[in-house]
């Protein structure tokens, strides 16, 4: 991506989650790819996606972790999220990965878009400012969604992201 795309993200993703402003265009890490929603040459939707293996119990699923999925405030309410996450469960059930994973204090779009709610005791990469400070385990409630893309099913055991939170 060129500096400028780069600009137009980091601008659309501080504008829609003010609290955790930066810089740069990602949160915590450079996603491995993301997908770009456009209205008449206007960047008005982002997400970021990592693509990873996680284990959960004994079990190990390639996953797709949604991050920082975001739409311009004057775009909202277009189905713009849907049409992106519904884009990202055709790619996961083409590619084989088993699960969508991803983070949200706000649960209603991702309900809507076959996602649920786990609670679950998780094990992440804690990563502040391009800077690791070791590992953390917490049990974790209301906050973690998965959507099933693949024919494994999801245990009730504990998570290890095998990296950083999304």
């Amino acid at each position: 991506m060129d500096p400028q795309l780069h600009d137009e993200i980091t601008a659309l993703r501080n504008d829609c989650f003010p609290e955790n402003s930066q810089a740069r265009s990602y949160f915590k890490q450079l996603p491995h790819f993301r997908f770009l929603a456009y209205e008449d040459g206007i960047l008005v939707g982002h997400m970021g996606i990592d693509h990873r293996m996680i284990s959960v119990g004994k079990s190990v699923f390639s996953i797709f972790g949604v991050i920082d999925l975001c739409i311009s405030s004057g775009y909202r309410r277009r189905g713009i999220a849907s049409e992106i996450l519904d884009q990202l469960s055709a790619l996961a059930k083409a590619k084989g990965i088993d699960f969508l994973f991803l983070v949200a204090d706000d649960h209603r779009l991702y309900e809507k878009n076959g996602f649920r709610l786990i609670s679950t005791d998780l094990t992440w990469l804690k990563i502040d400012e391009h800077k690791n400070y070791g590992v953390e385990t917490e049990r974790i409630e209301k906050e973690l969604m998965i959507k099933q893309t693949g024919k494994k099913v999801w245990p009730d055991e504990p998570v290890d992201l095998l990296g950083y939170l999304f």
